[in-house]
């Protein structure tokens, strides 16, 4: 499906693992935070016991007795050490900013829908210097459930005022593509985190880079 021939049509980002390739450092920062936590944490858990989950999730899970606040605050914490591990070595993914400047000369509606909390999608935004394409940005807080709940995207679309059919989202891991199928949306997959077998369940339509992904769109 070609967007050019059928503009009626707009583009949704997860973050995480699409616009920034930035898992590795969530998945040092956790090591780190989860030592000083008393929670050990190794390399190989990091899909089961983190992935996909929102911190508060992951630390309720772990800690079933402590406060809301103190997950939040425990939240907050975390990320905080990740963005200050992950600002010397940012990096918009490979070809994504003229991906976006495609989608803009085109007039395509552009949303970004996270998980992550709002203090991280400011930092992935401002650092990348690409909040001008985004004309929806949601995030954890905004919705009552997280991925793998359709409700981000479907609030993501009715903010943009497209129909859930009406809109491709983009995503990297098979948590988010469960919410994008589970929201109608027709959903992209990115090899960034996942193999394509991997992903494949959840979608055929699946590239390894923007450039692929921009040359498919608007073949």
């Amino acid at each position: 499906m070609s967007i050019q021939t059928n503009p009626q049509f707009a583009v949704i980002f997860d973050m995480d693992g699409v616009i920034i390739n930035n898992n590795d450092w969530h998945l040092k920062s956790w090591i780190i935070f989860a030592e000083r936590l008393g929670m050990p944490l190794k390399p190989e858990e990091f899909h089961d016991r983190v992935f996909g989950k929102t911190n508060e999730q992951i630390l309720a899970l772990e800690f079933p007795d402590a406060s809301d606040g103190q997950l939040l605050a425990w939240a907050l914490e975390k990320e905080a050490l990740y963005r200050e591990m992950y600002a010397p070595e940012f990096a918009l993914a490979d070809g994504l900013y003229s991906f976006l400047e495609t989608l803009k000369s085109n007039n395509i509606p552009v949303a970004v829908a996270s998980n992550a909390p709002l203090v991280n999608v400011d930092f992935a935004l401002d650092m990348g210097k690409i909040r001008h394409f985004f004309d929806v940005i949601m995030y954890a807080g905004l919705v009552p459930n997280p991925k793998p709940a359709p409700d981000i995207y479907l609030k993501s679309a009715e903010l943009l005022g497209f129909r859930p059919e009406n809109c491709f989202v983009v995503e990297d891991s098979p948590t988010g593509l469960q919410a994008a199928v589970a929201a109608g949306c027709n959903p992209i997959a990115i090899t960034s985190t996942f193999t394509s077998g991997n992903l494949l369940p959840y979608t055929s339509f699946i590239v390894d880079h923007f450039d692929e992904l921009k040359q498919r769109l608007f073949a």
